[in-house]
Formats: C-alpha cells, structure tokens, sequence
C-alpha cells in the first residue's frame, strides 16, 4: 500500500507562532524521509541534496528519489495539504505518480481538515481507497487544547500538576498588567520558587514561559506582548528528574494492540525541546505507558488513529521517598522522538537481514555545524556517518537547514553511553568551535 507522506509543521495550529521564532520551521518536514521506503511518495515545501538521498538508500531507507515531490509556495498556517489543494499543478504531479492500483495512506504531520480535503479529492480522482492516518480534526484539536488535556486527565485518573486556570482578555494584551496572572504566578511560586507558564496552544516550548532574571514582572511583561494565547495554566515548577515521552500508535478500530515508544526530552532552561535519548531512564515508566494507553484508548474509541505523543515529568517525590510523575501535555501528532524510533526499529530490521549488531540507543539533537551543504557535512563526519556493520553511527536529517548552518541528527549505538560519545563526537568534528562545551549527557 503506498503511503503518502504530507509532514508539514505549517498545518499545526500554532505554526505562525512558531514559524515567527524558527524560521525553518517548515523544513522539519523533512524528517518523514526517515519513515518512507521504496513506493511511498514525500511532499517537502523545500527540494532535497541528491547526495543525501543516495546516503539514505545505502541504509534501505527513504523513497526513490522520483517519489519526493516539490510543493511550492507552502506557507505557515497552510501547509502542503491545503497547498495541493489550492494548485492544480501540484495536484496532478501527485496524482500521476499514484497511477496504479490498491488504496492509499495519507499520513500528515497534524490531522487538520485540508487533509481530509485533500484525501477525498484523491479518492475522486484515483477512484480508490483514500485513507487518512490521524484525526478525526475536532478531535484533534481538543486534544492539542491543553486544559482539555488537563481535564481529561483527572477524569481518567491520571496525575497532573497542581495550578491554575488564568483567561486573558483580548484587550489586555500588551497592556503589561495582567492582576491575575500576578497573583497566579506569586501564589505556585511559593512552592518550589519557580513557575511555568503555558498557553493552552503551543507545540516546542512557543507559548512557554518560566521565571528568569527579570522575575515576575518580566513573565508577566513576555506573556501581555503575546496575542496566540488567551488562556495560560500557571503550575509551580517541579524540579524534574526526567521528562518522558510516550508515544502510541493506535491502530484502525482497534484493530490491533497499540505501539508504544519512550524517550526521555533533553530540554533546556527554557524548558523548550532540544533532542531525545532512548531508552527512558524513568523511574516510573511502567505507571507512564498505562495512563498513555489509556487516554489512547479514550481516543481511539472516538475516531483517532496513528500517533500520540505524551509527555511526562517525573520528579523526586521528597519526604514521600522515590518519584513522583504527572503529564504534562498530550501532542496528537507526531512528535520529535517519531523519526529516531521509527529510524531505530528500520535499521535493526537491516541489522537482522545481514546479521550484523543492532542499535539499541540514541541520542538526538538539533546543532549548529559549519558545514552549509550535504557534501561538506559528509566530509565533517566522516567514519561517524551510520555503519550497518558494528551497527551505530550518526544518521543526519533537516539537511535543508544545512545553509543556516543547522542540522538535525541521530546518533544510535547499543548502548545509551556509547550514543552519548557519538554525539560528543559529532559536535566535536562537525559544530562551531565551541559547541563541545554545550553537549551534555543525559
């Protein structure tokens, strides 16, 4: 069954914040190259390095490369669906390399509505089976809502973090007073001394706010300049020990058990997502991945299908003993931790064909480098690219942003301290001059 690949950030709903503060935002499409193999097609807003490509087929991954369609003229808050749609051009290119027979999958980035558009429109055209992996789109976009997240939670018996509720008026922004959000921010401050403050929409950190050294007239000050928000949670920050994600891949009607993925975010003082390490060294993992399934469970018998990132903070319980965890948001989507999962489970696969070691672990991150191509990336990490023999190595992607001198990577090993070398590694050979000093392990 051919899939077809329409990873476009630009569809989430808060991809005009996000596109405001990473301009390449829309070039992480990229990444469902990691997830395609010969047959399946892949819609990017940007063309791909040929080079790259060939490296990629080398590992029996990625589509050919005649299957990686140019969608032009993307924009945030659009996306490639709703592009396809609108262009004719774009629509028949699509069309012509779908000419056969059997249904089709279409897997977006975000179930928004123009990917069911998009799916009966091919439906008509192909005269086939059109499926659409995610969704149903109000569904959806309840659950991206992070009080209904939060709502849902403690129905389902599952810990959340204690807070408050604090609603905006359009008209107070940009006033730089906001009394509610005052007292809110003082009243969790006490604590723990810290405080997090998170619209109800936002993906990566975009509507996250923390207590910094301008202290709380500088929160409050950052979050009355905003205008995406006008409802915010307001929690005590937690000192956490690690922060999980699970994800579920929920399958058609239940027709079979769900997959599960952990990784733990590497995140930083902003609390804003910099990478993943797998495996997940929480404590309390067993306790995560059943609050996960069940909240997917709630959702699968309500339409949703593909997959669901939930993320986790688990943190020292104190005088209690042991730790303590509650979630902290739910992405009906796919997530960050998607591609090397996906990229782990593909190259164990190609492991087990040539009886080679497997990878087991991998650390991923989003670094500056110095190269501004594919060719000269190659050259910067050498012997580090992935090796199917001893079964580890770095495996690049986003290598769009490559001229903005940004790059994407995983580095999978079989064991999670050998994948932390290799990233220490990668930075050393392929990063600014002083970036060494800015990898830590997890």
């Amino acid at each position: 069954m051919p899939r077809v690949f329409v990873h476009s950030p630009s569809e989430t709903p808060d991809a005009v914040v996000m596109a405001g503060q990473i301009p390449e935002f829309e070039m992480y499409g990229e990444r469902a190259l990691l997830l395609a193999g010969p047959g399946d097609i892949v819609c990017l807003a940007r063309a791909v390095d040929a080079r790259y490509l060939d490296f990629l087929r080398s590992l029996d991954l990625g589509p050919r490369p005649e299957d990686v369609l140019v969608i032009e003229g993307v924009v945030p808050g659009g996306g490639i669906s709703a592009r396809v749609i609108e262009d004719p051009g774009s629509l028949e290119r699509l069309v012509a390399r779908l000419a056969g027979a059997g249904p089709v999958e279409l897997h977006p980035f975000f179930a928004a509505p123009a990917t069911f558009t998009l799916g009966r429109m091919l439906r008509t055209r192909l005269g086939r089976a059109v499926r659409v992996v995610g969704g149903p789109p109000p569904l959806v976009r309840r659950v991206h809502d992070k009080l209904f997240t939060r709502d849902l939670a403690r129905a389902l018996d599952v810990p959340v973090a204690p807070g408050d509720v604090v609603r905006i008026a359009a008209g107070e922004a940009g006033a730089r007073e906001l009394p509610e959000l005052r007292r809110a921010v003082e009243s969790r401050a006490r604590l723990t001394g810290r405080v997090v403050v998170r619209g109800i929409s936002g993906a990566s950190g975009s509507s996250t706010f923390t207590l910094g050294p301008d202290g709380i007239d500088g929160l409050v000050e950052a979050v009355s300049l905003r205008t995406d928000n006008t409802r915010y949670l307001v929690e005590p920050l937690l000192e956490s020990t690690v922060s999980p994600n699970i994800e579920v891949v929920v399958g058609r009607g239940g027709s079979s058990a769900p997959r599960v993925g952990a990784t733990d975010q590497i995140l930083d003082a902003d609390l804003v997502y910099r990478g993943s390490a797998h495996p997940s060294q929480a404590a309390r993992l067993d306790a995560m991945i059943a609050d996960a399934l069940r909240i997917a469970d709630w959702m699968g018998r309500r339409g949703f299908t593909g997959r669901i990132g939930f993320d986790f903070v688990e943190h020292d319980a104190g005088g209690a003993g042991g730790a303590d965890y509650f979630l902290a948001e739910i992405n009906p989507r796919i997530n960050g931790a998607t591609y090397p999962l996906a990229l782990t489970a593909r190259l164990a696969g190609l492991a087990r064909r040539l009886g080679a070691p497997r990878p087991t672990a991998f650390r991923t991150m989003n670094l500056p480098v110095q190269a501004r191509d594919y060719a000269a990336l190659e050259r910067d990490c050498g012997s580090l690219l992935y090796d199917p023999g001893p079964g580890e190595g770095v495996v690049p992607y986003t290598t769009g942003t490559l001229p903005l001198g940004k790059v994407g990577a995983a580095c999978l090993a079989g064991s999670p301290a050998r994948a932390a070398e290799l990233l220490a590694e990668l930075v050393l050979r392929a990063g600014p001059r002083d970036a060494a000093a800015r990898v830590t392990a997890p």
